[in-house]
């Protein structure tokens, strides 16, 4: 894949909006990359800054915004090397791949066209110069956390305190396990220390109920689609046989990942790191004429995370399985409530606004009627409608175009987690436990697995470039639409929370 990247800013719209938070965020970043060019160059660097960053406002301006990347007919778009050198001439892209090792055969999916074209456009005018500077500022922040304490003193000043609020680093360890899990679990060693967490932290009893549960969830989110009155049977056939093919992923691997040739010394941390960056690199190019290795996992078990993989696969690492998502101890209401709405959530991935174009083996596919496709669009709109309403801060609202996926997928989360639960309760009646109904502790769980705190520059950094809507209205907003919730707690008609009958709105 072809995409576009970097960029330093936390958005491509930061380089040309002129709010008080954009401006200061700029400046923060001017003196993060003074201070860059100072410690690896001194004074010789400095002239370079305000060429690097128009180079980087080009590219920004090129660069597709994140409710246009949500498309995925968008952003796949296959080329050879041949069709992508006409498509962006003035970049020698020939000479590029075979650099790499990657064949002149090869299909290339060309993400983002535009920045394809930008990039080559740019490679021609912008002086060498100019690309020097702005490559070695860009290794330099990937890799600073790694260098000396100036470099990565620096990274936290930008990355941490000015972008997320954050006043204060972490002891030196929790750095390092950072570092090496990265955000999604796929940086080269996480899965060796996921390994060392399974051996430590997992049970297999954890993975039985959890498997069992994931058994009545789509059990009953199977149930839903065949009650669904704006769906045509055929395309409610084809929902079905996608449901029946998803894969399931939970704990850990079936075959850890083996790091043969790879050289890690104790004493070169920096040197370790980009090894590992390499010989990972070389792994993922081996890969490019083989076929897909569906068991293989892209994230490490101890991250605690959930996934929707690309294969039509639900991907649940070890760590999830833990409260407050999981408790081996609890009942099954509070489970389904917590971990049961998490399986929920990502099963429903598979059927949002992007998931439903993939078939069932996680091929972009139309296999919607037209006139089902259409009523869906019209429900999505609605959800989207409902999220823009919603403003966390003051001028800051939710877009809801651009969480779009993740409030589908937590609305239809909680709906088929609930129906998962009646299932379990017709096997295993409960009556109340510490005072609450089984129907009551369902939704109180669900609401304590999004318990958080924000900084407020973490919370506008989240509205502006996150997928997810803010915790507080991934409880508000799902729940709403539920009236479950509405008689678990007898609320009144005319609750603050709730929404109207006529507003509700369910797709799953």
């Amino acid at each position: 894949v072809l995409d576009q990247s970097g960029l330093g800013l936390p958005d491509r719209d930061d380089y040309f909006r002129d709010d008080a938070r954009t401006l200061g965020l700029r400046k923060a970043y001017e003196a993060y990359r003074v201070r860059f060019a100072q410690l690896s160059s001194g004074d010789a660097g400095a002239p370079m800054i305000d060429a690097v960053f128009a180079l980087e406002a080009g590219l920004a301006r090129a660069s597709m915004t994140r409710v246009e990347r949500r498309d995925p007919n968008v952003v796949y778009n296959l080329h050879t090397v041949e069709s992508l050198t006409k498509l962006a001439p003035g970049f020698n892209w020939a000479a590029y791949f075979a650099a790499i090792g990657v064949s002149r055969a090869a299909e290339i999916n060309v993400a983002a066209p535009n920045f394809a074209q930008q990039v080559a456009h740019t490679a021609a005018d912008a002086p060498l110069a100019v690309w020097r500077a702005y490559l070695r500022q860009h290794v330099l922040d990937a890799a600073a956390q790694a260098l000396p304490s100036g470099y990565a003193n620096a990274h936290f000043d930008y990355r941490s305190r000015a972008i997320r609020g954050i006043e204060e680093q972490p002891p030196r360890a929790e750095q390092v396990i950072t570092r090496i899990t990265g955000n999604f679990g796929s940086e080269p060693l996480a899965e060796g220390l996921g390994q060392l967490y399974v051996a430590r932290a997992f049970s297999p009893q954890a993975k039985a109920r959890a498997v069992a549960m994931v058994e009545h969830i789509k059990l009953a989110m199977r149930a839903r689609i065949e009650r669904l009155d704006w769906m045509s049977a055929p395309t409610k056939m084809r929902a079905i046989d996608k449901l029946d093919a998803m894969a399931l992923k939970i704990g850990f691997p079936d075959h850890w990942k083996a790091y043969d040739g790879l050289t890690i010394e104790r004493d070169d941390y920096a040197g370790s790191w980009l090894r590992a960056n390499a010989w990972e690199f070389r792994q993922r190019l081996a890969d490019l004429n083989r076929p897909v290795d569906r068991a293989r996992w892209f994230t490490s078990p101890h991250l605690v995370n959930a996934f929707a993989g690309g294969l039509n696969e639900i991907v649940f690492p070890a760590a999830i399985l833990q409260p407050p998502f999981f408790n081996a101890q609890a009942d099954d209401a509070v489970n389904f409530g917590g971990i049961g709405a998490v399986i929920g959530h990502e099963i429903t991935h598979h059927f949002d606004d992007r998931g439903r174009q993939f078939n069932e083996v996680g091929n972009l596919s139309e296999w919607w009627s037209a006139d089902d496709a259409m009523r869906y669009k019209q429900r999505a709109a609605r959800v989207a409608q409902q999220y823009s309403g919603y403003a966390p801060l003051a001028e800051h609202k939710i877009n809801g175009e651009q969480t779009l996926g993740e409030n589908i997928s937590d609305l239809g989360g909680v709906h088929i987690a609930f129906d998962g639960l009646q299932r379990a309760l017709a096997q295993r009646p409960v009556d109340r436990l510490d005072g609450y109904t089984p129907e009551q502790r369902f939704f109180l769980s669900f609401a304590t697995i999004w318990r958080s705190k924000y900084r407020a520059e973490a919370l506008i950094d989240q509205l502006r470039t996150g997928n997810h809507s803010p915790s507080r209205y991934r409880v508000l907003g799902p729940l709403a639409n539920v009236p479950a919730f509405a008689r678990a707690f007898n609320c009144p008609a005319d609750a603050p929370m709730m929404r109207s009958p006529g507003e509700q709105i369910s797709i799953w």
